[in-house]
């Protein structure tokens, strides 16, 4: 028997992004409404998002900084998509559906991955170096890994080991791995609210760009494109460290349950 969808307890809206919140959602509502009323599901705007931010990530490998502009706005576009499609599931009464919440993570996380390849790669062609190349490779690869290494391990583990959960260590992993309040990681909170989408810092970038393509330091000249994505890079590493000692931290505890 197939499940029908229920307009019954939507889930919640956590948008502790400041920009996602007072830019982003505001403007999604008007969208989301025009979309639903010529007929759009919230999976076809996910498809839309897809399309536009995957079109979007390939104008990065561009060497011209205007072009990658319209690929950054095609991209800012992808992330109002992506407030607007939960806005229709609403609307449809559809927002309960998990299948439509994990097509919505897969075409969120695709153009995000395909951002960072895209933007190394068009450095790369812009210098000749492969240093840049390997960033966005390496980037590409890793901006979800501990998050993801970690909910893999819980979930493995309560397949494994069902009464797991009545562990209040396995709970508090869980949460943690979803920073949506400050005692769930004050760091990631904090990013979230003032840094995320990682689309603005690199429409920061582009624009900087178009006025100065290279700069000099000392006696060395440096392609702009270059140095912010090394910059980005080391924050990166550093980051990617401190999430995976908080993930393992998280999930120092055994399965077992006293009884």
């Amino acid at each position: 028997m197939t499940e029908k969808p229920s307009t019954a307890n939507p889930p919640p809206i956590f948008d502790n992004s400041l920009y996602r919140r007072k830019v982003i959602r505001p403007l999604s509502k008007p969208v989301a409404r025009f979309l639903y009323g010529i007929g759009f599901s919230a999976n076809g705007v996910c498809w839309v998002k897809l399309i536009l931010g995957l079109c979007g990530a390939a104008l990065l490998a561009s060497k011209s900084s205007g072009i990658c502009l319209i690929g950054i706005a095609l991209l800012q576009i992808n992330f109002l998509l992506d407030a607007a499609d939960g806005e229709v599931a609403r609307l449809r009464g559809e927002a309960g559906m998990l299948s439509g919440e994990f097509w919505d993570k897969m075409t969120d996380h695709l153009p995000k991955t395909a951002m960072y390849f895209f933007w190394g790669y068009g450095a790369f062609r812009l210098t000749g170096s492969h240093i840049p190349l390997f960033c966005g490779i390496l980037f590409a690869a890793w901006n979800i890994y501990p998050r993801f290494c970690a909910i893999e391990t819980l979930l493995e583990r309560l397949d494994k080991a069902p009464e797991v959960y009545r562990k209040r260590a396995f709970i508090r992993a869980l949460k943690g791995s979803f920073v949506t309040e400050k005692s769930r990681g004050e760091a990631d909170f904090y990013l979230i609210v003032f840094v995320h989408p990682p689309i603005n810092p690199l429409t920061l970038f582009f624009i900087v760009e178009v006025f100065l393509n290279n700069f000099r330091f000392l006696d060395y000249e440096f392609t702009t494109r270059v140095v912010f994505i090394a910059v980005y890079t080391l924050v990166g590493i550093v980051n990617f460290a401190r999430k995976t000692v908080r993930f393992y931290r998280l999930l120092h505890f055994s399965d077992r349950v006293s009884v």
